[in-house]
């Protein structure tokens, strides 16, 4: 069956870039526009967002991992009527707890103290199930090298200043997909599952034997859950 939208916005994780999505692109780039913004350059997701919405086409389906996910939500928040479908993947709607803005300032303090690769082992480390770190480490490492520390840092303090948006949930209106890795180290399935509770038309999936960056660990599932979403 055909998709219902015209266009679709992959937002990547922390440290990503296009290749987290690689499978995906090449699913639905042959009935979709497929836009992969440049998520590495602001230090503030409010202003991100408005800069993607200007070049944004009218109306196009949300897919965000993580990072991504949080500028899902701002994109949503700042834009919902232009947004057809929204998948969040290993994200959270919350605004930082004390304890997470001190582990993004420890990397922070890592990347500017040229310490970048450990950061990036310790990331590949909890982002990635046990049994998929021989398979997808490097891809991991080439994608943060190529974003660098200075990227590391001006994502971390985006991500640090970002609202809370679990009051936004309930207002969200169009299918929407929370899809969670049921080995994921960085991401709680509790709220996972909250988060699917408060949108209106959410549906939680979770994806078994897999970690945090879900569409490079489970490519087929992750597109297959996708496509279905999109033909609603």
């Amino acid at each position: 069956m055909s998709i219902n939208t015209g266009a679709i916005m992959f937002l990547p994780a922390l440290l990503c870039d296009s290749r987290l999505y690689s499978h995906a692109i090449s699913r639905f780039s042959a009935d979709a526009k497929v836009i992969v913004p440049n998520i590495s350059q602001g230090e503030n997701l409010s202003a991100m967002a408005a800069d993607i919405l200007k070049s944004a086409p009218a109306r196009f389906a949300l897919v965000g991992n993580s990072m991504g996910g949080y500028l899902a939500l701002e994109i949503a928040a700042q834009a919902g009527d232009r947004v057809s479908h929204l998948a969040l993947v290993g994200t959270n709607a919350h605004a930082d707890l004390p304890e997470a803005r001190e582990k993004r300032q420890q990397a922070i303090r890592l990347a500017e103290g040229g310490k970048f690769e450990q950061f990036v082992d310790s990331y590949v480390e909890g982002a990635l199930a046990p049994h998929h770190r021989t398979e997808f480490a490097q891809v991991v490492h080439t994608m943060a090298r190529g974003l660098g520390a200075d990227a590391l840092i001006r994502q971390q303090k985006a991500i640090m200043a970002r609202v809370d948006h679990m009051a936004l949930l309930t207002e969200i209106d169009m299918p929407s997909l929370v899809m969670f890795g049921r080995e994921d180290g960085l991401s709680n399935r509790n709220h996972q599952e909250e988060m699917a509770k408060r949108l209106r038309r959410g549906r939680f999936y979770e994806v078994p034997e897999c970690g945090h960056l879900v569409p490079l660990e489970a490519p087929e599932q992750f597109s297959a859950a996708l496509h279905a979403l999109l033909q609603a």
